[in-house]
């Protein structure tokens, strides 16, 4: 398979489209060693993950769910209840952060763009691999008592939860065409499209 079919073909799979088991250490090592290859302006390598296994899902969810409702007031109950219940049936579970270097000619925005590259670079490896994946927002780690509980720093910002584990099937998502996002610049302020509608 090429690579652009690969990445024409990725598709998420929420966590109850998986299944038990996640992938082993052999193929979770070549599914991170993909981090190592996405763009990274000043060579700073700014890629921290903590990776949850299977046998530690629930005591995840657990303390996360405590940490919500004790900290996190402006969050409704039952939902932290309804997301920390869907997420102990994740096989595995990653915390990718931004380890940002500062001062640093680089900016701040520059580091974390590049952890984001990092997790694209996580779910087409696990595509290639096929194991079940799929990026879940960060929101969950933004209280401190969370981010905490996964031992990050002050300058570790979170970017990612992605989960692996096993596809129940395999299905393919249909893409929209390209064309209505894409503009040539043609001078001050003026743009046209790109793509004929007929190409």
């Amino acid at each position: 398979m090429s690579l652009l079919d690969l990445i024409y073909q990725r598709s998420s799979c929420h966590v109850h489209e998986m299944q038990h088991p996640a992938p082993d250490n052999v193929k979770l090592k070549r599914i991170l060693q993909s981090v190592m290859s996405a763009p990274d302006h000043g060579n700073i390598k700014p890629w921290h993950i903590v990776v949850v296994d299977t046998d530690r899902v629930a005591n995840m969810c657990e303390l996360m769910c405590d940490a919500w409702l004790k900290h996190a007031a402006h969050i409704e109950p039952g939902r932290v209840r309804r997301l920390t219940s869907y997420l102990k049936d994740a096989p595995m579970v990653l915390l990718v952060s931004a380890d940002i270097a500062e001062p640093h000619a680089v900016s701040r925005r520059d580091q974390v763009l590049a952890a984001a590259a990092a997790c694209q670079n996580i779910l087409l490896s696990a595509e290639q691999e096929g194991v079940a994946a799929i990026w879940y927002s960060t929101d969950a780690a933004e209280i401190p008592q969370v981010h905490q509980l996964f031992g990050l720093t002050k300058q570790q910002e979170p970017v990612a939860f992605i989960i692996l584990g096993t596809k129940k099937t395999h299905r393919v998502k249909k893409r929209d065409q390209v064309d209505e996002h894409c503009y040539q610049w043609l001078g001050n302020q003026q743009l046209s499209p790109l793509f004929d509608k007929d190409e």
